[in-house]
């Protein structure tokens, strides 16, 4: 025996020993949108749409950007409440062991009963509360708007881990139809060795292809497994979460150009939205700075009643009108000024980069869509060619016309087609999903799963 024969003989004797450890390729089936994949019965099965729902109900990130908006909404409401009256309702009882002159100075008393009800409303504060009022509404729109776009990237992301479990599962079926014809393939060199038209190389060489094929089916249902965790994970679900069997990666067509993605995107981009709204924000902020140096009024008004017995009769009332100038505070204006100015540049600065990586994500997301369309029809084409290029490579095996290793190139040109049809139609997928999460609404004709408004 050479020594080639023997490392052939050798790797099938260990492909077969790992296939016939649990989990292998003789694992028990499920069906498929494309016939039987594998059994995962602890994976719960969902749409898309499901999908979506169960991660805006739980997604932790989205959860704190929802926070920051209802923080946003109090701050506007204590907004809302500086232009109402304070009040105030004081009270007192006490009770002393030796006794003291009561207000009259008529008698000694140990006891007394007090009540005070006070009040103050703003009169003119340098027109600081109005752009306070509208500073916080302008917060409550960046805050919103900063929801709105974790919100799609949470669409985003789920759609990725969706299509990512789908892709995976499609591999499983591919790699199941490779392990089929290279058992066929083995059967037929088998009956060509037995006719004399093959050599024990070729029966060889067919079985460490199977193994090989076997393994690989092996591989693929793993990560076919491990991306169901990474779709629970996306859903914030525990377990595994698989996608629904009728779930594929046929593509939905793009219903706009690139120049209308473009302007809807710069005109209602979540990300691009945000950064504006900080931008006004922050310039109202500046706004509501300058008015601390204005001058302020005040009207007080209160009403009190003190008296060692109950129910009391020395009763009083008082109303008063302030005023106050600021003059100087140590800098103190001066430094909140410069820092709501730089702020205010920030926001300008931050709201510029965000529409230069707005445009450049949509361009190079529309570029991928097109090229994995235009890349899922060449696809198509290589699988067709390469299944015909098998069959005929069979054939003239079959008549001595051409040697084993043609055989099994035949075969492996067939599967890397078919995976590249996979990976065109996700490419496809991901891309329209990356659109849609830049626009902030669904781009396709019929989407599975389009972005919710």
């Amino acid at each position: 025996m050479t020594r080639n024969t023997t490392a052939v003989a050798v790797a099938c004797l260990v492909a077969t020993v790992l296939l016939a450890a649990p989990g292998g390729a003789a694992a028990q089936e499920e069906v498929g949108p494309a016939g039987p994949v594998f059994s995962d019965t602890a994976a719960r099965s969902v749409s898309l749409d499901e999908a979506i729902r169960i991660a805006l109900r739980r997604n932790p990130g989205l959860e704190e950007s929802r926070a920051n908006l209802n923080l946003a909404q109090y701050d506007r409401l204590t907004a809302t409440g500086s232009f109402l009256p304070r009040l105030n309702l004081g009270y007192g009882y006490s009770n002393a062991s030796t006794g003291r002159l009561d207000p009259t100075g008529q008698t000694i008393t140990r006891t007394s009963y007090t009540l005070q009800l006070g009040g103050s409303l703003t009169l003119f504060d340098g027109f600081r509360r109005f752009r306070q009022l509208r500073s916080s509404r302008l917060q409550v729109r960046a805050e919103r708007a900063g929801y709105r776009e974790s919100r799609y990237e949470v669409i985003r992301r789920v759609k990725q881990s969706y299509y990512d479990a789908v892709a995976n599962r499609e591999l499983v079926v591919v790699e199941r139809d490779r392990v089929e014809r290279q058992r066929d393939q083995l059967q037929f060199v088998r009956e060509q060795v037995k006719a004399g038209r093959a050599t024990r190389t070729d029966r060889l060489r067919s079985e460490v292809e199977l193994n090989n094929a076997r393994l690989a089916l092996l591989n693929a249902r793993n990560d076919a497994r491990a991306s169901r965790y990474r779709l629970a994970q996306a859903l914030g679900s525990e377990g595994r979460v698989a996608p629904a069997r009728d779930s594929t990666l046929t593509p939905d067509t793009l219903a706009y150009t690139r120049s209308d993605v473009m302007r809807m995107a710069l005109r209602a981009g979540p990300s691009l939205e945000a950064a504006e709204a900080q931008v006004e924000a922050a310039r109202a902020e500046v706004e509501a700075t300058k008015s601390s140096y204005l001058p302020s009024l005040s009207l007080q008004g209160g009403y009190a009643w003190q008296n060692p017995e109950f129910p009391p009769e020395n009763r009083s009332w008082s109303l008063s009108l302030q005023g106050s100038l600021p003059l100087f505070d140590g800098f103190e204006r001066e430094a909140q000024m410069f820092r709501a100015e730089a702020r205010m540049e920030m926001a300008r600065a931050q709201r510029t980069a965000a529409e230069l990586a707005l445009r450049t994500e949509v361009d190079a997301a529309y570029s991928q869509v097109e090229a994995a369309r235009a890349g899922m029809e060449l696809a198509r084409a290589n699988v067709e060619l390469a299944r015909e290029n098998l069959n005929v490579t069979r054939e003239r095996y079959r008549l001595g016309l051409a040697s084993i290793l043609d055989l099994q190139s035949a075969q492996i040109d067939l599967e890397e087609a078919q995976v590249e049809l996979i990976q065109r139609r996700f490419d496809h997928r991901m891309g329209v999903a990356q659109l849609e999460a830049l626009v902030g609404r669904g781009l396709t004709v019929s989407s599975e799963g389009e972005s919710q408004p």
